[in-house]
């Protein structure tokens, strides 16, 4: 076989265009959508490229790195690079786990590139963070609720053996529209009381917007005391305080570059604080304490919370241009009282993890079933959970109703304080000329005019009949109240 050489001006501007490509601006976007790091090194030793994910792997600064030598990169780096120079010197093609400071894995890849004269052009590293790689993969097994779209669901005894399901058109509805938003890249705030499963839905739509390797990073703004938000949400130089690391840390808005971050009980964030999260929602940029420069980060904002946070700002406790920000798409959970068909499927999704656990299979009776299935559970599908594995520690062979630990008080499913019951309503005069349809929206028509007098405005209506605002200004006879 006879080869053909390849004229040398057309390898010089292969090169060219290669070296061009490091400050192209297309390029510098693209590879910042890489997930995993990405590092590249002339022959001369001379980090030329970081992407975003290889800053945030190093913890090191592109500007401190490219530009600079390896040597510089392996002294800075929390990644125990230690191999890359005999590796580089030999264009060497390597796979194999290092470690950061930590003891995180990470698996560290090189390939060479190579002019056609067979001289070196550029050495390509590639930092794969196997920890994070590892929990989503669990997460996506072991996810506690999964709520199913229409024409999605499992065929019977296909579910998952670990997983409870909740369907249902609203709670469909709700997911769909959750879905739209992080495909736009739009900010999602999830509301509902403590225990429906504000999380469990966030890990949801992270896991079927996207890869599932990205990051997912929950942070509770409530566990955080006020002294230490700042630092452990954003982040610290070496040296910023006295007690801090001498390498610095990385904060927890950071650790979700290029995924989700989950910023649950968003209404707990201390006053002073809540200016530069508003800085990372409009911009994206972070800034460690202590540090003189800032950093562009790729990120996906859920919030959630069970407060009402429109009566925060109204309170002077919660900044009314990081709640309008956060509130671009609105999911409200509703109750569990107020979903009572979903009580069967998740009392025997629960018993089936429980018995999972146990040498003797548990049984519930008739009658213990019958209390559950009239309980309100004002603790949602949290409390639901816990009084069914109580009763796979506290039970032989099966739980009976006397085995149960609830208070009488939360059966038969009451009226919530406050609800509008259907006894405040007239019932409406049955005759000819009105038709089964009109009379329900008549009555539905009147419900609402009800509730709109006894609580004073639309907003406050719609929370108290456990429906959304736009349902209640469409069928309410009124204007909006303002």
């Amino acid at each position: 076989m006879k080869f053909v050489s390849i004229p040398e001006e057309l390898a010089s501007k292969r090169t060219a265009s290669l070296e061009e490509l490091y400050t192209d601006e297309r390029w510098l976007a693209l590879g910042d959508l890489i997930p995993d790091g990405l590092l590249i090194i002339d022959p001369a030793g001379i980090v030329r490229y970081m992407n975003s994910a290889a800053e945030s792997i190093n913890e090191v600064y592109r500007v401190m790195v490219v530009g600079h030598s390896l040597d510089e990169l392996i002294q800075q780096s929390r990644i125990d690079l230690s191999i890359l120079p005999e590796a580089f010197t030999h264009g060497a093609r390597i796979n194999k786990t290092v470690q950061d400071t930590d003891g995180h894995g990470y698996l560290l890849s090189t390939r060479g590139y190579w002019r056609w004269s067979g001289e070196s052009s550029a050495f390509m590293v590639v930092l794969r963070n196997l920890t994070i790689l590892a929990k989503n993969i669990k997460t996506e097994q072991e996810a506690a609720i999964v709520f199913t779209l229409p024409g999605a669901t499992a065929k019977a005894g296909a579910q998952s053996d670990n997983e409870p399901i909740i369907s249902g058109e609203a709670t469909s509805k709700i997911v769909t529209r959750g879905l739209r938003a992080i495909a736009m890249n739009v900010n999602v705030l999830i509301l509902g009381e403590s225990g429906v499963g504000k999380t469990e839905l966030a890990r949801l739509l992270h896991r079927r917007s996207g890869s599932p390797t990205r990051p997912f990073v929950h942070v509770n703004c409530g566990s955080i005391p006020d002294s230490l938000f700042e630092s452990e949400m954003f982040g610290y130089e070496r040296g910023a305080f006295t007690g801090a690391s001498s390498r610095g840390k990385k904060g927890l808005i950071e650790a979700a570059d290029g995924g989700v971050l989950f910023l649950d009980e968003i209404g707990e964030i201390p006053l002073h604080c809540q200016a530069k999260i508003l800085q990372i929602l409009e911009e994206g940029i972070i800034q460690r304490v202590g540090a003189t420069v800032s950093r562009q980060l790729r990120l996906q904002i859920i919030a959630a919370t069970n407060r009402d946070l429109y009566t925060l700002v109204e309170e002077g406790r919660f900044r009314r241009d990081l709640y309008y920000r956060l509130c671009v798409v609105t999911l409200d959970l509703p109750p569990l009282r107020a979903r009572p068909e979903l009580l069967a499927p998740l009392i025997e999704r629960f018993l089936e993890k429980v018995n999972q656990r146990r040498s003797v299979p548990l049984a519930i009776d008739a009658g213990c079933r019958r209390r559950l299935l009239a309980c309100s559970w004002p603790g949602n599908v949290r409390e639901l959970q816990n009084i069914i594995e109580y009763l796979g520690v506290s039970c032989d062979r099966t739980a009976t109703e006397a085995d149960l630990p609830l208070r009488a008080e939360e059966f038969s499913m009451p009226v919530p304080a406050g609800t509008v019951s259907p006894a405040e309503i007239m019932p409406l005069p049955v005759t000819s000329e009105v038709n089964l349809r009109e009379a329900v929206r008549n009555y539905e028509s009147a419900m609402i005019e009800a509730a709109i007098q006894k609580t004073g405005s639309k907003r406050k209506a719609a929370e108290l009949l456990g429906v959304d605002i736009a349902t209640v200004v469409r069928k309410s006879r009124t204007q909006p109240v303002a």
